[in-house]
């Protein structure tokens, strides 16, 4: 009896070694593979995130009243000046429109930080997708170029639409267009990226110091 109680004592050190040595190993492995699962995670939300490509968050309709005129060089005969060619003009009055958009596919994995059950995601900068005009509703008024040849009428047309369509874009900017972008962001692309992820989400905006808001 006294020796198997010998025995025990001896083998008894050895065995708590071992069995912290397996604890240890368990740990690290149950370690390991918590990260792995949060990795793998991490990438099938940025997957299925690029899949959605350029959002369309927010659409602004316009119409704008465009003039453009070209006045003709006058020739100076000291008693008077003489013009060659009238003056050419053109009115344009249009619908358009413009669309706020933020570019899913910019996102990196590194624009993804987990932390428990609340991922925070770093979105690009919300931009213009298109500014154009609706030709269909647009109508051309009070054009005063019948002395210009046909290639020159061509062109003058195209200029003024041209110049409508940068109206239009600067319009929308003005509109705050891209703050409406982020605003919607919070509303519409939130919701949908928890469900994604099963998680609570929490954006924010490139080269932004703002945060778009939390859970609520």
């Amino acid at each position: 009896m006294i020796n198997l109680v010998k025995l025990i004592l001896k083998i008894l050190p050895w065995l708590l070694v071992v069995g912290l040595l397996s604890w240890m190993l368990i740990q690290e492995k149950m370690s390991f593979s918590k990260e792995r699962i949060t990795e793998i995670e991490t990438n099938t939300i940025l997957t299925k995130v690029e899949q959605l490509g350029k959002m369309e968050l927010v659409k602004y309709n316009f119409q704008e009243v465009t003039e453009i005129k070209k006045i003709t060089s006058s020739i100076d005969f000291k008693l008077f000046k003489y013009k060659p060619l009238p003056d050419s003009k053109g009115v344009l009055i249009s619908q358009g429109s413009a669309a706020g958009c933020i570019d899913l596919t910019r996102i990196k994995s590194s624009d993804i930080r987990p932390e428990g059950d609340t991922l925070y995601i770093s979105l690009p900068k919300p931009e213009i997708c298109y500014f154009k005009i609706d030709l269909e509703k647009s109508r051309l008024y009070d054009l005063q170029m019948d002395y210009m040849s046909q290639e020159d009428r061509r062109n003058f047309v195209q200029e003024l639409y041209k110049v409508a369509e940068k109206q239009i874009q600067k319009s929308a900017l003005e509109s705050g267009i891209l703050e409406q972008t982020k605003e919607n962001a919070h509303s519409v692309l939130r919701p949908m990226l928890e469900s994604i992820s099963d998680k609570t989400i929490i954006l924010s905006f490139e080269l932004e110091g703002d945060l778009i808001l939390s859970n609520d």
